[in-house]
């Protein structure tokens, strides 16, 4: 069955509240084969982040509080997708998880206050791991 994003391998999940609790992710879930790093992020409103990639680390975002856009682009060269961008809005009032696949570059905008969440599958750095180049970026975005 094709994808409904444009970087098939993205997934984005419903979470569930219950008795004053919100679950991010468990175990049953079967997402997450290994755990790294933990982190929140609080960006004021327009706040943004450069475009950045991690080479073997897949990563999670959750929105605690206000909104933010998170934006991909996969800079991966034997993907399918490669070259794709997508753009999803995480938003604490409709709470859902976001999985960025690893090799996909990932920036954030808040467009109100903002506080998330991001796990990482790794916490040691890969040395393939970068923020992604502005000639590099604006090449994709020319091509589309």
């Amino acid at each position: 069955m094709p994808s409904q994003y444009p970087i098939a391998d993205m997934h984005v999940f419903p979470l569930t509240r219950a008795a004053g609790r919100l679950t991010l992710l468990r175990e049953t879930d079967h997402l997450l084969r290994r755990f790294g790093l933990l982190e929140l992020i609080d960006l004021v409103a327009g706040e943004g982040t450069e475009f950045t990639l991690r080479a073997e680390a897949d990563r999670f975002l959750f929105s605690l509080s206000g909104s933010a856009i998170v934006s991909l682009l996969d800079l991966r060269e034997t993907s399918p997708s490669n070259g794709e961008r997508a753009e999803f809005i995480l938003d604490a009032d409709n709470p859902q998880g976001l999985l960025v696949p690893f090799g996909v570059a990932c920036s954030l905008e808040a467009k109100s206050p903002a506080r998330l969440i991001l796990l990482s599958t790794h916490s040691e750095s890969h040395p393939e791991d970068r923020i992604a180049a502005f000639d590099e970026l604006g090449t994709y975005t020319a091509s589309q």
